[in-house]
């Protein structure tokens, strides 16, 4: 991440965790003997190291794939909605979709506090918030001029915020902390309010809005923009429903007229394209210096490719049957459908997101047909009879030393315009939800919404279509209430059989999931409540 600025990235797993003396277990992870908390914040260059491990360690949906979390196999955010299913039955989205799990289970612990031993890579938030915490607690020391520690400033509140906004989205409210805690403090502190916890993070976004730049020159690709704190902003007010301020905030992204739509929807995900125009914030892998990686292209991927078990995760028909036509009409209404051909005159969007049978992929025709070299009945056979496209690298070499890692898009343009049409509507302004919408669907080259057609159907199939698998699904559905309906749902993959040389494709239950009102959030983890003393007990999620 920001390749240009981190030099010798492995050592600052030591610096960050000095004046950390309540986990000593981790002080094996570096040579701390090189440098001293006292000399950390008096070297601008350590300075500017430590804040760059803050970035390193922020989870993003690429963090997911291919790790252990508390519990067991990693997946995809997408496979505990109704896009995407788990490929590994039994595993942790098998026990979220089939309401198999409390709060004893621990899902999610890795992400509230430290990485479980062998588990997630990703320090877990309060982890992260702990170190923005450090770095503001020493401003004054550090040999920064007035405006390096402005920005510097700024880039750690947009961090601290990313890292409750995280929480919030898993957990709902959560113990609000804004310094470093010691052992004489006191440590049991109680979860915020909704309003509190809202209200703390719009107040670090507003800080890093008002002081970071539009943009960067090319050494410094990558830092957190104003654009970035503003967008996200916008994400979390359209969470809370407050329609009104978060379409100010998305008009404040667009009005920076910095960002644009990328020509080519699918290559936009590609690393050749990494930090794209229409890219408001990324999470930066593949530098030399920082030595970041993940496993996408290694997971996702068939084992014809992979020489493993694999692939992880699988979209599944339920998503499929989101994309029109290219009449813009749904696939049981359109005279374009074919089936024998049910993958022809697709969204442009489809072909560049899901591998179904037939598609062209690393100089390959894909055979999706169970007991094909791409879908062999041994090890991970896709039981939807899908793999993913979308975010994966078609240059990817699965062997020797490849860091073309491809960076993990977090918030980008389309979603601001998705964000500003669904206030729109909310608001009683159709036709400049219209607008927008059709911005998206102009550069799928799919016919545009009429005048007068908009509807809250078609806004939420272009939603879900345009930010498929990005990782923000979940937290659409809440805000919809729509769980019922597509996390309570039956989830369809498609059986493909040759009968007389020719197709045939049959749609195939693959599971049925459970949906209750308090599965909207998760619990809070048993490690988590175990930790505070009796009277003091952190406040479970209602329901659990």
């Amino acid at each position: 991440m920001i390749k240009n600025i981190i030099t010798g990235f492995i050592l600052l797993a030591a610096v960050v965790l000095l004046g950390s003396s309540c986990k000593k277990d981790f002080l094996n992870k570096g040579p701390l003997d090189q440098y001293s908390e006292e000399n950390v914040w008096k070297d601008s260059a350590l300075v500017n190291r430590f804040v760059m491990d803050i970035y390193s360690n922020l989870i993003t949906t690429y963090d997911y794939v291919g790790s252990y979390n508390s519990i067991n196999q990693g997946f995809l955010p997408a496979d505990i909605t109704d896009e995407a299913q788990s490929n590994f039955p039994g595993g942790t989205a098998d026990l979220i979709n089939h309401g198999q799990y409390n709060a004893a289970a621990n899902i999610f612990d890795a992400f509230w506090s430290l990485p479980s031993s062998g588990g997630f890579h990703q320090n877990g938030a309060y982890e992260n918030i702990r170190k923005c915490n450090l770095f503001l607690s020493h401003l004054e020391d550090m040999p920064l001029s007035t405006k390096g520690k402005e920005q510097l400033t700024g880039e750690v509140r947009f961090l601290r915020a990313y890292n409750y906004q995280l929480l919030y989205s898993i957990f709902g409210r959560f113990p609000i902390i804004s310094k470093v805690l010691s052992m004489t403090d006191d440590l049991n502190i109680p979860r915020g309010t909704d309003e509190a916890c809202r209200a703390f993070i719009i107040d670090d976004l507003d800080a890093a809005a008002a002081v970071l730049p539009v943009a960067y020159g090319a050494s410094d690709v990558g830092r957190i923009t104003k654009g970035a704190a503003l967008g996200m902003k916008c994400r979390l007010l359209l969470n809370a429903k407050q329609y009104a301020a978060a379409a100010t905030a998305a008009e404040a992204v667009m009005n920076l007229n910095v960002y644009q739509l990328f020509p080519d929807y699918g290559a936009l995900f590609y690393p050749q394209n990494d930090d794209n125009a229409e890219v408001i914030f990324n999470k930066e892998y593949g530098s030399d210096q920082s030595g970041q990686t993940h496993t996408l292209d290694l997971y996702e991927n068939a084992a014809f490719f992979t020489g493993f078990f694999s692939p992880e995760d699988v979209p599944t028909q339920n998503i499929v049957d989101q994309y029109l036509m290219t009449d813009g009409l749904p696939w049981d209404k359109s005279p374009l459908y074919n089936a024998v051909q049910p993958y022809a005159n697709r969204d442009p969007r489809f072909h560049a997101s899901i591998i179904y049978d037939g598609t062209t992929w690393k100089g390959q025709v894909i055979d999706m047909q169970l007991g094909s070299v791409f879908n062999p009945t041994f090890g991970s056979p896709s039981l939807t009879g899908y793999m993913f496209r979308k975010f994966l690298n078609p240059g990817y070499v699965f062997y020797g030393n490849n860091t073309n890692y491809q960076n993990c898009v977090v918030l980008r343009l389309a979603e601001i315009y998705l964000n500003y049409a669904e206030c729109q509507l909310k608001l009683g302004n159709p036709e400049e939800a219209r607008k927008y919408v059709n911005l998206l669907r102009r550069r799928a080259q799919m016919p545009e919404i009429a005048a007068g057609q908009m509807t809250w159907d078609a806004y939420v199939r272009e939603r879900t279509v345009e930010l498929a698998f990005e990782g923000e699904r979940r937290a659409d559905i809440r805000r919809w209430d729509m769980g019922a309906t597509l996390l309570g749902t039956t989830i369809y993959g498609v059986g493909i059989e040759t009968v007389d040389g020719a197709r045939q494709y049959t749609r195939t239950v693959v599971e049925k999931r459970t949906f209750e009102p308090k599965m909207y959030y998760f619990p809070i983890p048993l490690a988590q409540l175990q930790k505070y003393p009796a009277g003091k007990v952190l406040e479970q999620n209602q329901g659990w």
